[in-house]
């Protein structure tokens, strides 16, 4: 099993973005660019053309890098620490923010998200490449300026592609590689820069309510009242995001709290929050046989072409099995989101995504119950304890639904506890 390690870049004032946690084993549900051994050549060539020339870009800023490892790791991000295992990792992505001048008259450069794949990581591209696309498609070259200059939209819930281009490595790629590698062009994927941030810095972030640092300062019953419909938002948007996705085949494989990307960390704005995923480097689409009949006539042309998988409580498909380990990976997402934003001692080890995963799939053996139990008994974590118990427990019969893998996330993001 490997895993990935996210590292924040240079510039405090621009959200880092957050690689997937963990790799899947290399299998027949792998990345397309080893399940399918075909080369760089003709996946690029099945994608399309990028549509871009390096010439068209400037680099702002570096936001951070993507490690890739063969042992669990995590995220280091200043006040918000999550252990680290140690840095036996390689580098496979540097992500930064990049000015696009498309050279025509009356558009003004805009900004994109640009990540350079080293040269190792080509594979890990071309599978993102390959699903973004499958997902949402790629715009027209002449229309590549308009999507980027657009406003925030709720959909797609993903990151949108714009393009890719292949280009020489930077200095600081370079400088990672070893002293014996030839230097390579880069494969660096263009994605839609909307300003959204990573759930995982959330919790940290300072409300003008008085709630911020993952600690309650004013008290105010008004303000808990807004994080506790933020957290309701947050978790209604994560499963219609991947609602999306499974409905189209795709499933994730590796959902972190970096991966779920936020259009506000502001309580008070959770009616018009905007929940996105990114990183679909290890993202697999597995192929589902389409509907006949009236029925498939009436559905729109992309539903008739990825039409909804069998109930999960009687499929045992490989889309099936992936989609439970997607409900289970977003159940541990959540928590860690719930415990850190509500814990009266802030965001700690304890409330990291690799103590829930080791507490609640572990020592618990994905019993909800046995877990809440846990909860209750802990002093620090009674603010979260609360909000899950609203409406008869209605959080708690999430969980246990997300671990349980008889529901899909379409009917998930229906339940009481997504009804702000």
């Amino acid at each position: 099993m490997g895993s990935a390690d996210f590292d924040v870049g240079a510039g405090e004032d621009q959200p880092p973005v957050e690689a997937p946690r963990q790799q899947q084993p290399l299998s027949d549900l792998g990345p397309f660019g080893y399940e399918t051994r075909a080369s760089e050549a003709d996946i690029l060539a099945a994608v399309g053309d990028g549509g871009f020339s390096p010439e068209e870009f400037e680099l702002l800023q570096e936001l951070g890098t993507i490690n890739i490892q063969q042992v669990a790791s995590s995220v280091d991000l200043d006040d918000f620490p999550i252990p680290t295992s140690e840095r036996s990792a390689r580098t496979a992505v540097i992500a930064y923010t990049a000015s696009f001048f498309s050279g025509m008259p009356f558009q003004d450069p805009v900004v994109t998200l640009v990540k350079e794949y080293l040269p190792g990581a080509k594979a890990v591209a071309c599978n993102e490449l390959q699903v973004l696309t499958h997902l949402a498609g790629m715009p027209e070259p002449s229309m590549k300026w308009q999507v980027a200059a657009g406003a925030l939209a709720a959909n797609p819930p993903i990151v949108r592609l714009l393009g890719y281009f292949l280009a020489g490595q930077t200095a600081g790629a370079q400088a990672l590689l070893p002293g014996s590698a030839e230097p390579e062009d880069a494969l660096w994927v263009v994605l839609k820069w909307e300003g959204l941030a990573p759930l995982a810095l959330y919790p940290s972030a300072q409300q003008t309510s008085g709630i911020g640092l993952g600690r309650l300062f004013g008290g105010q019953d008004s303000s808990m009242r807004d994080r506790a419909r933020m957290l309701r938002a947050i978790t209604r948007g994560a499963l219609q995001a991947l609602t999306y996705c499974h409905e189209a085949g795709v499933v994730h494989g590796a959902l972190g709290s970096g991966s779920v990307m936020l259009s506000t960390f502001d309580d008070r704005s959770y009616q018009r929050l905007v929940v996105k995923l990114d990183n679909f480097g290890f993202a697999r689409r597995i192929s589902v046989g389409g509907r006949s009949g009236r029925a498939a006539q009436q559905q729109s042309s992309r539903d008739a072409l990825f039409p909804q998988p069998a109930p999960l409580a009687t499929d045992d498909t490989p889309l099936a099995l992936g989609q439970r380990e997607d409900l289970r990976a977003l159940a541990v997402v959540l928590l860690e989101c719930m415990l850190s934003a509500l814990a009266l001692s802030g965001p700690s080890q304890l409330t990291s995504a690799e103590s829930i995963q080791r507490l609640l799939g572990e020592v618990f053996v994905w019993g909800v119950e046995d877990f809440r139990q846990y909860c209750q008994d802990e002093p620090d974590w009674q603010a979260a304890v609360e909000l899950l118990s609203q409406d008869d427990g209605a959080g708690w019969q999430l969980l246990q639904q997300l671990v349980g893998g008889g529901s899909s996330a379409a009917e998930l993001a229906a339940s009481r506890f997504c009804q702000l």
